[in-house]
């Protein structure tokens, strides 16, 4: 039987009996569709990669239906930290990251991206440029700002903007002035979710708060949500489990057997609904 364990000494991330025959379920397809996918690529060798998908499957599949559940203790799983979860050779950790705790983009104040961009280390005209250049991405007019990109400045790479919210955080690669490093230190504090339009600094990254708030990294929140996260007192103390209903929340699993590992992440929401208690908005 799989064992979610917390790290740090934390407690109180069991399952409940109903969500754990609810996951053995959900890991028996997915063990069949495993054993599929290893009898297939069994000739190359990869069966340690296959092993790995599969116990990443079930985790994210523990995890959903744990929160589904809407348990006292699920309120717990969206601070952010790692969990683990014990599952025959493979080691699973699990971070659960609501997506109301990050900056939607497109659906905030120009200032909020600049303060953004400056915690991601940017300063003085790569600042400039990058927020320019995204504000022009967004809008639906061909004016670029004083130091952004329009459609002619993409012309030599045959790309334009997209004039919308991009539908991928990977897009932002596309963007003047945005590299692949600045894209993954700014991917823990933004989402594109529709459900996420309003932001919730209880279950935030320190990132996120320091843009959110015109104190930066001064704010008190900022200071609290960095010692949640280090550890010090726990993010969430109680409350109803029904607040985990409508909103959209990103399920980061590393899954690792020997010889392989896989990293897979998925955004979902949790319903209240018992036929469809969740549905899944992305995978990557």
């Amino acid at each position: 039987m799989p064992r979610i364990g917390p790290q740090a000494g934390e407690r109180g991330f069991g399952l409940v009996v109903a969500v754990v025959a609810m996951a053995l379920a959900a890991m028996a397809a997915l063990a069949i569709a495993a054993a599929s996918r290893m009898a297939v690529i069994g000739e190359s060798g990869d069966l340690a990669r296959a092993r790995a998908e599969a116990a990443a499957d079930a985790g994210v599949a523990i995890t959903l239906h744990h929160l589904a559940a809407l348990d006292q203790t699920a309120l717990a799983a969206l601070d952010g930290r790692a969990r683990t979860i014990a599952l025959d050779q493979a080691q699973i950790s699990v971070r659960v990251m609501d997506e109301r705790g990050k900056i939607a983009l497109g659906r905030t104040e120009d200032a909020v991206i600049a303060r953004l961009l400056e915690q991601a280390g940017l300063s003085g005209g790569a600042l400039a440029q990058a927020r320019d250049s995204l504000l022009d991405w967004i809008d639906d007019d061909d004016q670029p700002r004083a130091a952004g990109a329009e459609a002619a400045d993409y012309a030599a790479r045959n790309i334009a903007p997209r004039n919308a919210i991009p539908l991928s955080i990977d897009e932002l690669g596309k963007i003047r002035g945005f590299t692949p490093a600045l894209v993954e230190r700014l991917r823990p504090a933004i989402t594109l979710e529709e459900g996420a339009r309003q932001f919730d600094p209880a279950h935030a990254a320190p990132a996120a708060i320091a843009a959110a708030t015109a104190e930066g990294d001064l704010s008190t929140a900022v200071i609290e949500r960095s010692r949640e996260a280090a550890g010090d007192q726990v993010a969430i103390n109680g409350g109803d489990p029904r607040q985990l209903q409508g909103r959209p929340m990103t399920i980061a699993v590393d899954a690792q057997v020997p010889g392989g590992a896989v990293h897979r992440e998925v955004i979902a929401v949790i319903t209240g609904q018992r036929e469809h208690p969740y549905e899944i908005h992305a995978v990557r």
